[in-house]
């Protein structure tokens, strides 16, 4: 049986496959990373069977099953190890940037936008990581969380990955987003707009992007009596509010978009994204 089409047009998405997702990763780790071996291995083996092995979603237990022709486990892990995180981090735009640079012009304004990801870790804790493991709210069984925090550029109807870089135990995310300001000044780009996750709801990241005039945009974190009074209602409007702690306050613009559905997905609620604004 075929069902009724209810009236949606579908988007067509381009989407790497395998092999196109392996040759825009390795070449720039070839390029900026390399990795000193004795022997018959060199760096693209190493580079090549790690980027299989995330593009397949398997562990690195299970690639002998899957490959052949391969480094062994062992051997990954061994020379894996040599690789220094805080080289790593200083490449890491010079890695992101190499394919990208090429569609995208300096001095021109761009959407940036910034994430926040938390990725569950099930290991144990030693002197070798415990900085950059994080404790949080509990999720998929677990309180620790290897935690990252990325940027973004949109170019018309693509986006690139500029830089990512993990989260360190007792950073601020000013420290992050004060790095990322200065990397888009360093590529010679401008901000049109900087899109921003829930994790960056908090007075100190909206006094750092107001004082350095960077027009940015966050969803509101629904808490609070006065938050909550001001984001009650059926229409679309934009309000005021001050954001405070016992330290200091801040002025923030609040952008209520109130849309109905009207039967859209089959469903006939309001939908009401509330949304923290600063322009210049």
């Amino acid at each position: 049986m075929v069902s009724k089409s209810q009236g949606f047009t579908c988007i067509p998405r381009t989407e790497l496959g395998y092999k196109e997702c392996i040759d825009n990763v390795l070449k720039p780790l070839i390029d900026y990373i390399d990795i000193p071996i004795n022997g018959s291995l060199n760096s693209k083996d190493i580079f090549h069977t790690t980027i299989s092995m995330a593009v397949d979603k398997i562990s690195i237990h299970s690639i002998t099953k899957r490959y052949e022709k391969i480094p062994c486990e062992t051997s990954i892990r061994y020379h894996l190890k040599k690789l220094d995180i805080n080289d790593l981090i200083g490449s890491n735009e010079k890695i992101m940037m190499q394919k990208p640079i090429e569609s995208l012009k300096p001095e021109k304004k761009y959407e940036f936008a910034i994430d926040y990801t938390n990725d569950p870790y099930y290991g144990n804790i030693d002197i070798s990581n415990e900085k950059y493991i994080i404790r949080g709210q509990s999720k998929k069984s677990t309180n620790s969380f290897y935690s990252y925090i990325s940027l973004y550029i949109i170019n018309d109807k693509e986006r690139f990955t500029i830089s990512v870089l993990p989260v360190e135990k007792g950073k601020s995310k000013v420290e992050y987003l004060g790095y990322f300001i200065d990397l888009i000044k360093r590529l010679n780009f401008r901000v049109k707009i900087l899109c921003l996750d829930r994790e960056f709801y908090s007075i100190d990241v909206f006094e750092f992007l107001q004082s350095n005039n960077i027009p940015h945009i966050a969803p509101v974190v629904k808490k609070g009596a006065k938050i909550k009074q001001i984001l009650r209602g059926t229409k679309s409007r934009c309000n005021t509010y001050i954001m405070k702690n016992s330290k200091k306050k801040i002025q923030l613009d609040i952008v209520i978009d109130v849309k109905y559905l009207k039967g859209k997905r089959w469903k006939k609620r309001m939908r009401k994204p509330w949304f923290c604004c600063f322009w210049c």
